[in-house]
C-alpha cells in the first residue's frame, strides 16, 4: 500500500514539476515575443523618422519662391516643393496616411506613403513608406509659434515650423505587452516638436 502511494505521490510532484515548466517556457517564450516585436516597431520608427527628417528639412530647397514650398498641407497630409536630389530639378515630395487596413489584427494598422514626381508630374519615387503606422499627425505654426488652423491655401505660407507626431504598432497582440490603453500591440511613439526648414523660413510670410 505504502509502495502505491508513493508512487501517487511521485506522479503528483512529477506533475507539478512538469507544469511549472510549462509555465516557464511560456512565460519566456512570451518575453522573447515580446522583445522581438518590440525590436521591429523601433527599427520601423528609427527608418521612417530618418526619411521624414530627411525630406522636410530640405522642403523649399532650391525653389526660386520660398512662400510657394507648401502645396498642400492637413493634418495627415502634406505636399511640398524642393530640389530633393540636387539636381537642378524641382519636385513634389507628397506624404500621406492611407486608409485603416482591413487584412490584419490590429484594426489601427495604416500605411504611410511617400511619393515623388517631377517637374512635369511624372513619379520618380516612393511608395509605401512604413507599414504599421497608426498615427501620422501635423500641425502647423507660424515663425512666431502661434499655430495655424483650420488651414487654407492662403495660409501655406505663413509655415514656418511643422510639428509631426508619429506612432508605430505591431500588426499583431503580443502575450507580455500590455499599453496604457490597455491594447496588446507592440508600439512605438515620436514626436517631433519644431521640425523647420531653413529653406523656408528664407520667405517673410
Amino acid at each position: 500500500m505504502s509502495v502505491m502511494l508513493d508512487l501517487i505521490g511521485s506522479l503528483v510532484i512529477a506533475g507539478f514539476v512538469i507544469l511549472m515548466g510549462l509555465r516557464l517556457n511560456e512565460t519566456i517564450s512570451g518575453s522573447a515575443d515580446a522583445s522581438m516585436a518590440g525590436l521591429n516597431v523601433q527599427e520601423s520608427m528609427a527608418e521612417l523618422v530618418r526619411n521624414i527628417e530627411s525630406d522636410f528639412r530640405k522642403a523649399g530647397y532650391n525653389v526660386p519662391d520660398p512662400t510657394q514650398t507648401i502645396v498642400l498641407a492637413d493634418t495627415s497630409h502634406i505636399k511640398f516643393i524642393a530640389d530633393i536630389n540636387r539636381n537642378g530639378t524641382i519636385d513634389t515630395i507628397e506624404w500621406f496616411l492611407g486608409p485603416p487596413l482591413t487584412t490584419l489584427p490590429n484594426p489601427n494598422i495604416r500605411v504611410l506613403y511617400r511619393n515623388v514626381t517631377d517637374s512635369t508630374g511624372v513619379w520618380t519615387g516612393g511608395g509605401a513608406a512604413g507599414l504599421g503606422v497608426t498615427q501620422f499627425h501635423l500641425r502647423y505654426f507660424t515663425q512666431v509659434g502661434d499655430s495655424i488652423a483650420p488651414l487654407d491655401v492662403a495660409d501655406y505660407n505663413k509655415i514656418w515650423i511643422i510639428e509631426i507626431a508619429l506612432r508605430v504598432e505591431s500588426p499583431y497582440k503580443v502575450q507580455d505587452v500590455v499599453n496604457t490603453d490597455n491594447s496588446q500591440y507592440a508600439a512605438s511613439f515620436w514626436k517631433q516638436t519644431r521640425l523647420a526648414s531653413r529653406n523656408i523660413k528664407r520667405h517673410g510670410g
